[in-house]
């Protein structure tokens, strides 16, 4: 054999080795989430069409503690609604929706009792000289957060109702708390690559983490600075500079506990959140529905502007 033909058969050999390495990993995914498909409710999981949950939740930011009740509403494979209300203990309060209806994406905020919150992506016309983000700046935080909520639903389908058109492969075993656990990697064209971790013996979701952009939110009470601090408001300029900065990517941690039998599907009644291994956010639903009465358009925006 020549050298160039050995050189040829060598490569192929190495090719043919990973892609049955490929092919053992999609394999071993699969066995692992029809054992999690199985414990999660097994056909009763195909059966459901809508689903939606509400529960307190805790939000922590820096040293800020925000409460407030959060209503997340799906219509499968494309809708999402989330609905929170919030506030500061004996301060304003705010209710804000945002949504998700196939490829429209829309949000509507009220705040009660003076301003309060600005999120990245939504917000007035900006300074108090009219200054404030561009059209060009807002369409990119629109855009950034319709790829949030998106990701968001892909994550909720997939740790609910183990549905996902991804591409999974098997990820290795990982040293849970309590045991071992299954890691599946799972790669979204809709969203950014997520890891899930399944128990061993249960063989229900434990956690998940995926790297995100870190949210960027401003807090402001009438009449005073970011913070709420007494004080002029901040120099327009400086905010638009701030948010013109590129988002900080960081890993997002959510684990999953106290699943509870709704319908015949087992559901985490409790999911909390880390970023970068900072405790952030816990929800915990007070009431899970499967199939509930939705009407697609309760997702559709009236009055679009």
């Amino acid at each position: 054999m020549t050298p160039n033909r050995r050189v040829m058969a060598l490569g192929l050999a190495v090719l043919m080795g990973i892609a049955a390495h490929a092919a053992g990993a999609e394999d071993k995914a699969i066995e692992v989430i029809v054992a999690a498909r199985s414990a999660m409710g097994g056909s009763k999981l195909d059966a459901v069409k809508a689903i939606s949950a509400t529960g307190e939740y805790r939000r922590l930011i820096g040293e800020r503690e925000i409460n407030g009740e959060a209503t997340i509403e799906i219509i499968v494979p494309d809708k999402i609604k989330r609905t929170e209300e919030m506030g500061i203990p004996g301060g304003p309060t705010m209710s804000r929706t945002v949504v998700l209806d196939g490829t429209e994406y829309w949000e509507d905020t009220t705040n009660r009792g003076g301003n309060f919150m600005r999120f990245g992506g939504s917000g007035g016309p900006g300074g108090p000289s009219g200054q404030g983000p561009s059209e060009a700046d807002r369409e990119r935080f629109r855009q950034m957060a319709q790829r949030r909520l998106r990701g968001e639903l892909h994550r909720y389908l997939l740790v609910w109702l183990a549905r996902t058109d991804a591409q999974m492969t098997y990820g290795g075993e990982a040293e849970a708390e309590d045991g071992k656990a299954d890691v599946i990697d799972v790669k979204s064209e809709v969203g950014t690559p997520v890891r899930v971790f399944f128990d061993q013996t249960t063989h229900l979701p434990l956690m998940l983490t995926y790297e995100g952009a870190q949210p960027r939110m401003m807090m402001r009470r009438a009449g005073g600075a970011p913070g709420g601090n007494a004080g002029p408001p901040p120099d327009p300029e400086e905010m638009r500079r701030r948010m013109a900065e590129p988002p900080k990517m960081v890993t997002f941690e959510v684990r999953f506990s106290d699943f509870k039998d709704v319908d015949g599907v087992m559901l985490p009644h409790h999911m909390s959140q880390s970023v970068e291994g900072k405790p952030t956010e816990e929800w915990t639903v007070s009431q899970f529905k499967v199939n509930p009465n939705l009407k697609p358009e309760s997702f559709t925006k009236k009055n679009k502007s």
